[in-house]
């Protein structure tokens, strides 16, 4: 029966009643009321409505008795407490009300709360069984009338419960906002610490300002054992004057420092660690980057787990940090810490800080990390080595661009298509080569005509500049080497007249200048030497010089080839190296003359020769070298000693004055360890007799021996006669013979350099060192080609049995060269 049918009827009917029983609507599966309402049909009886005034207070009041002690108990004490509390919105009152009220009874709170879930949860548990039972009682179709009391008690004790679940979930729910308010508030506090942290000036500060504690390993030490870390930075920037980048904050591979006393250590820095760790775990936006929370960070990705430690670190990072921070929370000397000022470091803490930590091996305590200087607040940054080369490099390529230059990454060279230096380009090239890790950290850049590289090595930072011609660096060019303190320059072109003022000009106002490094010609050297050295000494008094090494290198050869064949020029190659704070200097000089003309007194060469012959370590002389420079030479050495290691000369232009000069030079040579004779014109008798007496003389030093004639006949067995066996040349290594007209070789001289001679006998030597008189027996026979190393056998003619005999007798495992051009060789 529709109850809207009904209600045509009764129009101020509230219900139906059954007699003294109450008639209800018809309900679904989930004991909602069917729609439209209705009621079950009712054969054979009367029903009647009840009026608005009709209640069921007392059932109401059945149903209410039957509460549980306990619920009332629960509901007592939760009533207790207004559930609406009022905050002010001064910051200082709210803190002090938290403080007397929720902060105080925060676990009590939280204790209510999960009491009144499971309540709650019991509740509903009780209210869906009743449901079930009225559901199952209704679908019987029970129509007594002590079914339907006990359904009616069972409603109204539902409704009971859910008045009380209702209370509970409103003293549940204002408690949840009072701890969401708490937690804001709580987390505002922490991220003005963490504001305060990050805005900290560091000027000067010369240790990692991030850094973090945990708590040791199981199995280690104890569980008060504490070590601290040093945290990389690690800044990546799009560009390195952004303002603000993407923080990529984390632990290193380095092992970390014990603490030593961690209760002291953390009633000093507590607080700041504490502020950092808040960081990590919450994450922050600083005024120079962003730092993601603890579950987005990479705070241990880059740690390598070799280390069985810091792999342990790495898997339990996140409990770890948790702990540290409840460690920190819950020490009495910060136990307000939260509320109380930030603490900042300053240039003094560094020393106090390693006062408390233990096992520093690094001389510049640091973590293994590297300072970058930046831009912004800060004055610099600590970054890993990974971090360190990346903001290099990224600088770098910022400053190339900016200049409208180019940088290859595979040659290691930068071009700028401009004649003017940039200070702030060779700032990046610095410290480019400082972060290298390779075997050779230089980078260089061509500017114009100018071309600068920066290196670094153990000895310190080097920079230099290499020029074409003296005249390509200009004002600003020499301005550049000044602001930059570039201490090397090299100038790849002889400087000429013209270019002696310029030179000057550069060595008075290019005070950090170390190292000058001049090509030019033979010619060039003594000027270019002269003025140096005495340019020099005028800004030594002045106190304005560095210049510690002069090179001047040979302009037409390079590298110079002390062995080159002759080319008509003279060659000098020297480096003269003044003490530090003194006019003193030492030499060392390479020198050939070649000149087809006799070299005059007062020419470059002569005055060479006369001020500087005694840093000669190598001397080599043509046919022209003459009485006139033996006489120089000797005079030069015999004041200052001679130093010269290899000497060639040609006896062909010295008289019996400059034959003297030339043996007292070799005499005062003590350290002379290569001597090449060159003999040349041999038929001329003159020429032979000064080579016969030069062989006598140093025959046991020479190395190398070149005979050229035009003729053998005269000359060739007198000198068999004067070399009878090879012992007479013990250190021959280079024979060089050359006929111009092709003679008949005489078979003596075949037989001479075929004939095998006892090797000299050397003295035994006992254990201890000392001669003990009684002589070897010959270990093996040599002929004059055994030890040759080169043999030129040139434009002469042999019998086949003398080619024979001659070819027999090279030992050709030990020759490198052998030249028989224009000889009857291969007819033969």
């Amino acid at each position: 029966v529709r109850w809207r049918d009904i209600q045509q009827y009764f129009e101020n009917a509230q219900g139906i009643m059954n007699g003294e029983v109450a008639v209800i609507f018809l309900t679904n599966n989930n004991l909602e009321d069917l729609i439209p309402l209705r009621i079950a049909h009712h054969p054979d009886s009367s029903l009647g409505s009840s009026s608005a005034s009709q209640t069921l207070d007392s059932t109401s009041m059945t149903m209410g008795s039957k509460v549980d002690d306990d619920d009332q108990t629960l509901g007592a004490e939760l009533s207790l407490r207004d559930p609406s509390p009022v905050y002010s919105t001064d910051s200082s009152q709210y803190v002090s009300n938290t403080n007397r009220g929720i902060h105080d009874h925060f676990p009590q709170l939280q204790e209510y709360l999960r009491l009144l879930d499971q309540r709650t949860l019991q509740m509903q548990q009780q209210i869906e069984e009743l449901q079930q039972v009225q559901f199952s009682e209704q679908r019987a179709q029970q129509r007594t009338d002590e079914v339907e009391q006990r359904s009616d008690n069972q409603t109204q004790q539902q409704q009971q419960w859910q008045k009380q679940a209702d209370v509970m979930q409103q003293l549940l729910d204002s408690a949840r906002v009072e701890i969401s308010q708490y937690t804001i508030y709580r987390n505002s506090l922490i991220h003005h610490r963490i504001q305060e942290h990050l805005r900290v000036p560091l000027e000067g500060l010369s240790f990692p300002r991030f850094f973090m504690a945990t708590g040791l390993s199981d199995g280690q030490k104890d569980s008060t054992s504490f070590r601290l870390y040093f945290l990389c930075e690690g800044i990546s920037y799009s560009s390195t004057n952004d303002a603000k980048g993407a923080s990529d904050i984390h632990m290193t591979n380095h092992p970390g420092y014990d603490i030593k006393n961690p209760k002291e250590f953390f009633g000093k820095y507590g607080s700041y660690i504490l502020t950092t760790m808040y960081m990590i775990k919450h994450g922050a936006i600083g005024p120079e980057f962003v730092v993601p929370p603890l579950a987005h960070s990479k705070l241990v990705a880059r740690i390598e787990e070799k280390q069985e430690y810091l792999a342990s670190i790495k898997k339990n990072i996140s409990r770890l940090i948790d702990m540290a921070i409840s460690h920190l929370e819950g020490t009495s000397t910060i136990d307000s810490e939260i509320k109380t000022s930030h603490m900042s470091l300053t240039v003094a803490d560094k020393t106090e800080l390693r006062s408390y930590l233990d096992n520093i091996e690094e001389e510049y305590f640091s973590g293994d990390l590297h300072q970058l200087v930046i831009q912004g607040p800060h004055c610099s940054s600590w970054v890993c080595g990974a971090h360190h080369h990346e903001r290099i490099i990224r600088h770098l390529k910022d400053v190339v661009n900016a200049v409208g230059g180019k940088y290859s990454e595979d040659s290691k060279m930068i071009t700028v298509n401009c004649d003017t230096v940039e200070k702030q380009l060779y700032d990046a090239m610095t410290e480019f080569c400082k972060a290298q890790t390779t075997d050779d950290p230089s980078l260089s850049a061509n500017i114009g005509q100018l071309l600068l590289t920066a290196s670094t090595s153990q000895a310190g930072q080097e920079a230099s500049v290499t020029i074409n011609l003296l005249s390509d660096l200009t004002m600003d060019g020499v301005k550049f080497i000044q602001q930059c303190n570039i201490t090397k320059l090299t100038i790849k072109r002889t400087p000429e007249d013209t270019d002696e003022g310029r030179l000057v000009g550069i060595l008075n106002q290019c005070h950090e200048l170390k190292e000058l490094h001049i090509r030019c010609n033979g010619e060039r050297s003594y000027d270019i030497i002269h003025l140096v050295i005495s340019t020099r000494e005028t800004t030594l008094r002045e106190g304005r010089t560095s210049l510690h090494i002069l090179k001047v290198t040979d302009e037409r050869w390079d590298p110079f080839d002390y062995y080159r064949w002759f080319d008509g020029n003279d060659h000098i190659v020297s480096t003269v190296t003044f003490s530090r704070g003194s006019a003193v200097f030492d030499m060392d000089t390479d020198m050939k003359v070649q000149k087809t003309k006799p070299v005059d007194e007062g020419s470059p060469t002569s005055n060479f020769i006369r001020e500087y012959g005694w840093s000669f370590n190598r001397f080599s002389a043509s046919w022209q070298f003459t009485d006139h420079l033996a006489t120089l030479l000797d005079d030069s050495t015999e004041e200052r000693g001679s130093r010269l290691s290899h000497l060639t000369f040609s006896p062909l232009a010295l008289s019996a004055l400059g034959l003297e000069a030339v043996d007292r030079v070799i005499k005062r040579s003590q350290h002379m360890a290569f001597l090449w004779l060159y003999c040349i014109s041999l038929e001329k008798e003159s020429q032979s007799e000064k080579a016969l007496l030069l062989l006598g003389r140093y025959g046991e030093r020479l190395n190398r021996l070149s005979l050229n004639s035009c003729s053998m006949e005269k000359w060739l067995l007198p000198f068999t006669r004067a070399l009878p066996t090879v012992n007479n040349l013990p250190k021959l290594d280079y024979l060089y013979m050359w006929c111009n007209s092709k003679q008949q070789v005489p078979p003596e001289f075949i037989q001479w350099l075929v004939t095998a001679t006892p090797d000299r006998p050397q003295p035994p030597v006992s254990n201890e060192g000392s001669s003990t008189g009684k002589t070897l027996q010959t270990r093996k026979s040599y002929t004059m080609l055994d030890r040759l190393r080169t043999f030129t056998f040139s434009h002469v003619t042999l019998r086949p049995q003398d080619w024979q005999s001659l070819i027999k007798a090279i030992d050709l495992s030990e020759l490198k060269e052998l030249y028989l051009g224009g000889t009857n060789f291969s007819s033969q």
